[in-house]
């Protein structure tokens, strides 16, 4: 499976993941490696055939046979082979095994394909690319991550409804990775996340708009609650829920128990930081989390307990370097303010674990 369930002739996800991870480094870490590869994705070419192939290619792969591919195209199987036949000359390398009675990704497929998958997700989003900028003006397309979508976004997006109520609005939930991916593609006006989000190919604006404090998720009955603040020395000895090694949240959470000589015990580990805060509801261990990303949540059996010393991560928007937000979107930034704002508002509490970033806010 890769990180979005779909199969990938045999490859496990563990697997998938630390082969993207190598890959991107090969192809991208060195000018030498980048230019190489995009002088390859330039021999691809842009004719109707080659677009084809590539189609072919990623649905052999996600589809798991040379059939699907067949009935999804609407072409005969040999002619579905011919066109992966052409791509795999073009460029010099062997995508698939054909030693048996099916095709199976070679390492060099599965690498390809990972690598490749953002392009891959492109040649089927061109006619929606085109209806959008028919529909600009009418509509509003954004793009976020589980994380904050329930505690921020949501509610920005029901207020600018409120103030327009003829904007329809797409809001396209992804995981970081996929967000990442996808952000290569004009297809959103804005994109809202914990910052940087980058990608390889297409330079990004980021703006920074606030910042959350990360606390310690546990039931009210739980010994370290009697505390007004939790150490990386505290959570050394306990049960922690959180996400998986590979996922940038887990990666500082790791980077600060460090900073004290100290490791975590992960007795749960999820790909949904909301589900981290969930379990931690329920009894099974002690999350890290912030407080407006938990907002929506059921938080009436747990507390929140600062780290020591604080941990803050930054959010904002982000849209393409030459691309103008549009005042649709502008109008939706000034409804997320708001929104921080009224959460703030809420408690002491709420109100010192989210800080504006001064230098973007607008008044």
């Amino acid at each position: 499976m890769d990180r979005d369930g779909n199969r990938l002739g045999g490859l496990r996800a563990d697997q998938s993941t630390l082969m993207w991870e190598r890959w991107r480094e090969t192809c991208w870490s060195k000018t030498s490696n980048a230019a190489s590869w995009r002088r390859m994705l330039h021999r691809i070419g842009a004719t109707e055939m080659n677009l084809k192939a590539l189609r072919a290619f990623q649905l052999i792969v996600e589809g798991g046979s040379l059939t699907a591919a067949s009935n999804a195209l609407g072409l005969s199987q040999p002619a579905v082979s011919r066109l992966v036949a052409l791509l795999e000359e073009e460029l010099d390398l062997l995508l698939f095994d054909r030693s048996g009675r099916a095709l199976r990704v070679t390492k060099n497929g599965e690498a390809f394909y990972i690598a490749t998958r953002h392009i891959l997700a492109g040649l089927g989003e061109i006619p929606r690319i085109a209806k959008d900028i028919q529909t600009s003006e009418k509509q509003l397309k954004i793009i976020t991550t589980p994380r904050i979508a329930q505690g921020l976004v949501s509610p920005a997006v029901a207020l600018l409804r409120r103030e327009n109520p003829k904007l329809r609005c797409a809001v396209d939930v992804l995981s970081r990775f996929d967000l990442d991916s996808l952000a290569g593609l004009r297809r959103f006006d804005l994109a809202i996340a914990s910052l940087p989000v980058t990608h390889a190919l297409v330079e990004l604006k980021n703006h920074p708009m606030f910042k959350v404090r990360l606390e310690a998720v546990m039931r009210k009955d739980h010994p370290l609650a009697a505390r007004r603040r939790v150490s990386a020395v505290d959570l050394a000895g306990e049960d922690l829920l959180g996400l998986w090694e590979d996922q940038i949240w887990r990666q500082q959470m790791n980077d600060y128990m460090r900073s004290s000589g100290e490791t975590g015990r992960y007795v749960v580990e999820t790909r949904s930081s909301l589900m981290a805060c969930q379990l931690a509801s329920d009894g099974a261990g002690i999350a890290v989390f912030d407080r407006l990303s938990a907002r929506g949540l059921d938080l009436s059996e747990v507390i929140f307990r600062p780290l020591d010393p604080e941990r803050w991560i930054s959010f904002g928007y982000v849209h393409h370097r030459d691309q103008t937000p549009s005042s649709n979107a502008r109008v939706l930034i000034q409804c997320l303010q708001r929104t921080l704002t009224e959460f703030k508002n809420q408690s002491p509490d709420h109100f010192a674990s989210v800080e504006f970033i001064s230098n973007d806010r607008e008044e």
